[in-house]
């Protein structure tokens, strides 16, 4: 939808455009420029709540739950029909309320043979090749649904030097069919002065041959790692033009705060060579 369209739509339409496309990192400086702009009845309504709920979960934020050591993810993936996310790592569903908060924290036990091997690989997995202290993960299996789920979300929030960034993995393994579907997203913003973005989608099918759980759950995180690796090394080629020919350029040596913007690939990465 175009800008000049959105100035002649409905507030409601206005407020979930600007949710929809608001960077991560920056949601609660647009809710607060949206109170300024919109009426409190306006942004508490179903339809701008719903949205909400919808950037959360695209975006697999992590939110902390208490009682729990580690932050849950909310994704469509870990939501069951009674609008209950749940942690099976953690044996704990719970509920969000109005202002996206867990409320209605109950213990919830689903434990499978092909989860746990899962989740052990995906441990190692992780532990190899990602920075720990900026990334979040995690495994669902379902008897019922007969798949198996993969999502990884790395958030980096440095306002110091006006940025933000993202990685985006989430896969679904088919356990009857075994196909697996998959799909990768990074999306960056540098935005002192100005706002300079780059956004990457990949999307991924394939089939592996396992024909026991242990076979299985190794071809699919090597299915993962394969496509995650490409796709690191695609952008990490790409940044050693870009930062250097367009976007080093466009930005000030010294930044408002007077500190050089250090370009360094080492200190913004989410994965590891």
């Amino acid at each position: 939808m175009s800008q000049e369209k959105i100035l002649h739509q409905d507030p409601k339409e206005i407020a979930k455009f600007i949710i929809n496309h608001t960077p991560i990192g920056l949601l609660d400086e647009s809710l607060k420029n949206l109170k300024v702009l919109l009426k409190e009845e306006t942004l508490n309504s179903p339809e701008v709540l719903q949205e909400l709920k919808k950037y959360k979960e695209n975006h697999l934020i992590p939110i902390s739950v208490p009682n729990l050591k580690e932050k849950v993810l909310i994704s469509p993936y870990n939501q069951d029909n009674e609008d209950f996310y749940y942690d099976q790592i953690q044996k704990t569903r719970f509920k969000l309320n109005i202002n996206f908060e867990p409320e209605n924290i109950e213990e919830y036990e689903i434990t499978t043979d092909i989860f746990r091997k899962a989740w052990r690989k995906m441990e190692e997995y992780i532990t190899k090749y990602y920075n720990k202290n900026a990334v979040y993960y995690n495994v669902f299996h379902y008897d019922l649904w007969n798949k198996i789920n993969i999502i990884i979300s790395g958030k980096i929030i440095d306002n110091r030097n006006s940025w933000t960034g993202e990685w985006i993995s989430t896969w679904e393994l088919d356990i009857t069919t075994k196909k697996i579907e998959g799909k990768i997203a990074v999306n960056t913003m540098y935005y002192e002065e100005g706002n300079i973005q780059f956004n990457f989608k990949k999307n991924f099918e394939g089939n592996i041959k396992g024909n026991d759980q242990s076979s299985l759950v190794d071809e699919l995180i090597e299915f993962i790692e394969n496509n995650e690796n490409e796709v690191h090394n695609t952008i990490e080629k790409l940044n050693e033009n870009l930062s250097e020919e367009y976007v080093k350029p466009l930005r000030k040596r010294v930044s408002l705060i007077e500190r050089e913007m250090n370009w360094s690939l080492d200190q913004i990465q989410f994965k590891q060579s």
